[in-house]
């Protein structure tokens, strides 16, 4: 017992270790040995975790963006994160938890996911190429979109993927309400998409240059869209709580009247040349990360960003 508590000492403030390390500008955690314990943040961006032992861990982590954990342990780990162009190439997964996870461009080729929890994730443009899927549990809430399966075939299964032609359709016939939609390397540039509802949305890879989104709800994930010359307007902005999040968008010169400054996320984004930014009307600060601020300058943070009139009023010195 007391060597288990111990144990439980060291793993605690070994995670919390990590995460001042990673503030304070490294990226390098190959190898680590951590178990039984919980690593809990906001962001974690450009890491490597290649060959590290995270077993039985909680990783609480809201977004791991563009991290490598080739050859890692992490049996039994249970996942509350988004996964983006992250690569688990030849991970140990089996009974892992990756339960109502959004997975972006994640590589798991040669992954051993044999009885890992699935019910309600979303796999988005995924490889799962020779990949071990034995006893895996899923649901019909499980998403998969434009995902390589183990034996090579490409799956999609879901009514809310849609195409870029059946978006425009739909709307065309009158529909406005497109919550919970799922849009993945579809081309919307230059479309004028006004009274648009796109509350909890998911845009990954998504063109939409010079294109218009209006509406009283864009609460969505924007994920390595080309956002250049967009226009977002959002007349009355109040999400009580929901706010969009922007993450490795390019937004240069865009117009944007559109969001609930308070609980937005800013992580590796252009704003160079964005105009127009109003603050919503909430109150409070905005989480933000290796994004480019409208006037060129940088923000590495990870810091939080106080609600400001607009972009120019930042310093982002003083962070």
């Amino acid at each position: 017992m007391v060597d288990e508590f111990e144990e439980f000492i060291r793993g605690r403030a070994l995670a919390e270790e990590i995460i001042k390390r990673y503030k304070t500008g490294e990226r390098n955690f190959t190898g680590i040995k951590l178990k039984h314990t919980t690593i809990s943040d906001t962001c974690f961006m450009d890491v490597d975790f290649s060959r590290v032992n995270l077993q039985e861990c909680l990783l609480k982590v809201a977004y791991v963006v563009n991290a490598s954990f080739t050859y890692a342990n992490l049996e039994w780990t249970s996942f509350s994160a988004s996964l983006i162009n992250c690569n688990l190439s030849n991970a140990n997964l089996r009974g892992s938890s990756l339960k109502s996870t959004r997975l972006i461009g994640v590589d798991l080729t040669s992954a051993d996911l044999s009885g890992a929890d699935l019910r309600e994730t979303k796999l988005i443009g995924c490889n799962l190429r020779n990949a071990n899927l034995t006893g895996i549990r899923t649901t019909e809430g499980t998403i998969f979109c434009d995902t390589i399966m183990p034996d090579g075939r490409i799956e999609t299964n879901s009514p809310k993927v849609v195409n870029a032609q059946e978006l425009l359709k739909r709307y065309a016939d009158g529909e406005r309400d497109f919550r919970d939609i799922i849009l993945h390397r579809v081309d919307l540039s230059g479309v004028n998409l006004r009274s648009i509802n796109l509350c909890s949305a998911h845009l990954s890879y998504v063109n939409l240059q010079g294109a218009i989104l209006e509406g009283d709800d864009l609460s969505a994930h924007f994920i390595c869209c080309d956002m250049r010359n967009s226009q977002l307007i959002c007349p009355d902005v109040d999400y009580r709580g929901e706010a969009p999040k922007l993450i490795c968008s390019d937004l240069r010169r865009a117009k944007l009247r559109w969001f609930e400054w308070c609980g937005s996320i800013f992580i590796g984004n252009n704003f160079q040349g964005t105009e127009g930014v109003s603050a919503g009307s909430g109150e409070g600060f905005a989480f933000i990360h290796n994004t480019i601020w409208d006037g060129g300058s940088f923000v590495a943070g990870p810091t939080l960003g106080l609600q400001p009139l607009n972009f120019r009023d930042i310093d982002p010195s003083s962070f």
